[in-house]
């Protein structure tokens, strides 16, 4: 059987259902970044309690995602997306309510990051389903763009809504998006031709999960991932407050300064999966136009991170904003192809969930060590130099990692390689 083209109008329609997916998950994590400030005086909370709000959405981030992800091997898309959707959107909702104190804050982070933690793993093997491997870095690219045109779009709109309504109503408008979004997939929502699941016959070798996971291709994907999701986090949670607390910039000022960053790096991340999928196309090996391209992202922003907190403020502060805490975000869609590429569809699902929940575990540490840091130090421009600094040592580092152990070629055939296991694990 011929496989339909990847143009086709069906892959087109589900992957644009994809983009808007993310972007209302970005939206939903954004809001409490952009609502910190008038959350901290409304409800009297220090810098350690309100980062101990924004790590608690992470505290079920990676379980669910480890479970999601065996899941989407084995329940269809459409079912399973709603399901996540509905849970985050409820616990948005929740939040608009007048009696949500702190209590109800860390309750629903904690629900909305359990609905959230599988989304992207879940996305891309959704997307995957669409399309060959050869055509993959452009799709998980442009999942990651949906993330970034979800500050772009959502942070201007949240703020005005946060300044004119109050921070309440911009949790409500996140919950009131997710569940449109969810009629829309449950219309036309679906799996492609390239969708396997776990129990249906396959003629691919059923590789057990401790192979999998000891590849290099896995721990260099885990080491810049980490990375990358802490610094994520923590941006989402305190750069909004970095630039009002420390540059003195009004909450709609500093929203538009975070959608300016994110508009240039959907410019970034579209430029590096399209070149990705053009060195693989030419021939290119995977280890150079995944692992190589998608280390050198995260270390490239690393670097500028050391920067932000020593420019000063004005068009180099920006410049530098848009490089820090965009341009590694274009590993997120390489590490999904790479990860796609060493593992057979039947277990694709439960392989991305595994390492992108073991990779977000990072967002449970570093927007509460980021608060405890500011909390302890002398002054708050001091506070937020140091745990900037962290972040860029760890995205350096993981960038390096990435770069030297991602081969997915070379691994998925030490794989095949391996004799087969006597008991066969499902």
């Amino acid at each position: 059987m011929v496989d339909p083209p990847a143009s086709s109008r069906r892959a087109r329609t589900i992957l644009a259902l994809l983009v808007l997916f993310m972007m209302i998950n970005f939206m939903d994590k954004t809001v409490l970044g952009l609502a910190g400030k008038h959350i901290r005086d409304d409800l009297g909370l220090s810098d350690t309690e309100f980062g101990s709000i924004g790590s608690a959405f992470y505290l079920l981030f990676s379980v669910s995602g480890i479970v999601v992800g065996f899941l989407a091997d084995r329940v269809p898309a459409r079912r399973l997306l709603a399901v996540l959707v509905a849970v985050w959107s409820v616990s948005q909702l929740a939040v608009g309510l007048p009696a949500a104190g702190l209590g109800a804050l860390l309750v629903t982070r904690v629900t909305l990051g359990a609905a959230e933690g599988p989304a992207f793993a879940t996305a891309n093997h959704t997307a995957f389903g669409w399309f060959p491997d050869r055509e993959r870095a452009l799709p998980s690219s442009l999942l990651t763009v949906g993330g970034a045109a979800g500050v772009a779009i959502g942070a201007p709109l949240l703020a005005v809504v946060v300044t004119r309504l109050g921070w309440r109503a911009a949790f409500a408008l996140t919950g009131v998006l997710g569940v449109l979004w969810m009629l829309a997939w449950l219309g036309l929502g679906g799996e492609g031709p390239h969708a396997s699941r776990a129990g249906t016959r396959t003629d691919e070798p059923r590789v057990p999960y401790r192979r999998l996971l000891t590849r290099g291709t896995v721990l260099g994907g885990l080491a810049a991932g980490f990375a990358g999701f802490w610094t994520m986090a923590v941006a989402v949670t305190w750069l909004p407050q970095y630039l009002q607390r420390v540059h003195g910039i009004e909450l709609e000022k500093a929203s538009l300064i975070a959608a300016g960053t994110q508009v240039a790096g959907i410019g970034f991340m579209l430029a590096v999966g399209y070149a990705s999928t053009r060195m693989m196309r030419a021939g290119r090996t995977s280890r150079t136009a995944r692992g190589v391209l998608g280390g050198a992202a995260v270390m490239t922003s690393g670097l500028a991170t050391l920067l932000v907190t020593r420019v000063g403020g004005g068009a180099a502060l920006i410049l530098v904003m848009m490089i820090a805490f965009t341009v590694g975000n274009a590993f997120f869609g390489l590490m999904q192809a790479a990860l796609s590429e060493l593992v057979p569809a039947a277990r694709r699902g439960a392989l991305l969930g595994i390492v992108t929940a073991a990779a977000s575990t990072a967002g449970a540490f570093g927007p509460l060590l980021t608060g405890a840091i500011v909390d302890a130090a002398a002054t708050e421009a001091a506070g937020f130099r140091h745990a900037f600094d962290l972040g860029a040592v760890l995205m350096i580092c993981g960038g390096l990692l990435a770069a030297a152990l991602i081969r997915p070629a070379r691994d998925r055939a030490s794989l095949d390689a391996l004799p087969a296991p006597a008991v066969l694990t499902h």
